[in-house]
């Protein structure tokens, strides 16, 4: 007598593999129910306090505050230089054209910021903001 022989190859070694992804699965399986996916909703934002000082805006948030300094927007960067000594740090950012904007921060977090103009190799103040203090200060 002959022996029956299945519809399938003998298993390999090394396991199976799919033929393709679009082999559709034995019709004895039931299809899978489709779950939807809920888009996971960012919580907004509470509408931020402008203020604009010359072409400075600064955004407050609870808790947060950003300062976007415009006035030196599309200024080609010749260096960045951070400086420290005992009590005083510094971050220099010095443009292509000799001017330089120029950051103090200070222990706890007080940041004072001044733009200046280096052409003639002396310190000369274009603009000085306001200091700006973390929020452990603002109290």
């Amino acid at each position: 007598m002959a022996a029956t022989q299945g519809k399938h190859s003998v298993p390999r070694a090394q396991g199976r593999r799919r033929a393709h992804a679009s082999t559709k699965p034995p019709a004895t399986s039931k299809p899978k129910a489709k779950t939807k996916k809920r888009a996971r909703r960012i919580p907004r934002l509470p509408k931020p306090i402008i203020t604009k000082r010359g072409k400075t805006t600064i955004r407050r948030y609870p808790g947060r505050t950003f300062h976007r300094f415009e006035e030196i927007k599309g200024k080609p960067v010749d260096y960045v230089e951070f400086f420290t000594m005992g009590e005083y740090h510094s971050i220099d950012v010095r443009f292509q054209d000799k001017t330089t904007i120029h950051f103090v921060i200070e222990p706890g977090f007080t940041l004072g910021t001044e733009y200046a103009d280096l052409k003639t190799g002396n310190w000369r103040p274009i603009k000085r903001w306001p200091l700006i203090r973390s929020e452990s200060f603002n109290s």
